[in-house]
């Protein structure tokens, strides 16, 4: 399943980031079992103003390649 949720603040204007998470579930659990954060952009348009210095502060997501 997936929802959407407040994350980390921003680390070029410090506004709380959305997040796009996969929730894993089970039948045996009411609560999810595992995380994965797939998608992190900033409200106020960081990600897409400064990609680079975006993708430069910012923690990577799981599965992001570091070359």
């Amino acid at each position: 399943m997936n929802i959407t949720r407040d994350g980390i603040p921003c680390a070029l204007c410090h506004t709380v980031t959305t997040e796009l998470v996969y929730l894993v579930l089970s039948a045996q659990s009411p609560f999810p079992q595992r995380e994965h954060v797939k998608d992190r952009w900033c409200p106020a348009g960081c990600h897409l103003l400064h990609p680079d210095r975006w993708k430069k502060e910012m923690p990577p997501l799981p599965g992001d390649e570091d070359a």
